[in-house]
């Protein structure tokens, strides 16, 4: 304000105020010796100016000070966010819900972690596929195709299917029969639970003969 009041023109207000006349004009030579002394503290060297008429804040004398002060840096308002945390491995089971059921009946937010989780184990990809190719056989009762899906699977480094195909081999008939024919065995399965039942109902001290009479009679 003071620059506005004493300007005698408009050419004085339209220069740069660069080197105009300050109130620690007087000081500057006290200040520059205590600076090139290694004070670099301004709030320190506005209190040591030895003038006592001095009415300056401590602005005026950072001010005098900035063209000698060293750039740098500006500081980040706010930090740089941390580096989000690796995302942990799915459980063996949630993974086993995402293979198991056929890849259409999965929903939107399931199929893609099924995509996901094959694309990062190549293994786990495998091993999704000959599940699916073994339901499939199953559902339409193709056994015709077990001898290429065991060949197929023999040929990928999968230990627990090796050892399923090992294991179906001993069976192959049986097996395949299975996988092609209509006949199950859940009428049997169902005499066998009726038997457990009526031997629970006897307490476990029927023998043969009361156990055989009462599953001849039973309904």
């Amino acid at each position: 304000m003071r620059r506005f009041a004493r300007a005698r023109s408009l050419d004085e207000l339209l220069v740069k105020a660069t080197n105009r006349a300050t109130t620690v004009d007087e000081d500057k030579t006290y200040l520059h010796q205590r600076w090139n002394a290694g004070c670099h503290d301004i709030p320190q060297l506005h209190r040591e100016l030895p003038e006592p008429g001095f009415t300056g804040d401590v602005q005026c004398v950072r001010h005098c000070f900035r063209p000698f002060k060293k750039p740098h840096s500006p500081r980040p308002k706010h930090p740089p966010a941390p580096d989000p945390e690796p995302r942990p491995a799915p459980k063996p089971r949630r993974v086993v819900r995402w293979i198991m059921p056929n890849i259409a009946h999965l929903t939107e937010t399931v199929r893609p972690n099924s995509r996901r989780s094959g694309a990062a184990c190549p293994e786990l990809d495998a091993a999704a596929r000959h599940v699916r190719d073994f339901a499939d056989m199953m559902r339409d009762l193709r056994g015709e195709l077990l001898p290429s899906w065991k060949e197929r699977v023999l040929a990928d480094d999968l230990p627990a299917l090796q050892g399923l195909v090992n294991g179906l081999r001993r069976d192959h008939d049986a097996v395949t029969a299975a996988l092609t024919t209509s006949w199950r065995s859940g009428q049997v399965e169902g005499q066998v639970t009726r038997v457990k039942l009526l031997k629970h109902m006897g307490f476990g001290r029927a023998n043969l003969g009361p156990l055989r009479q009462g599953v001849l009679h039973s309904p």
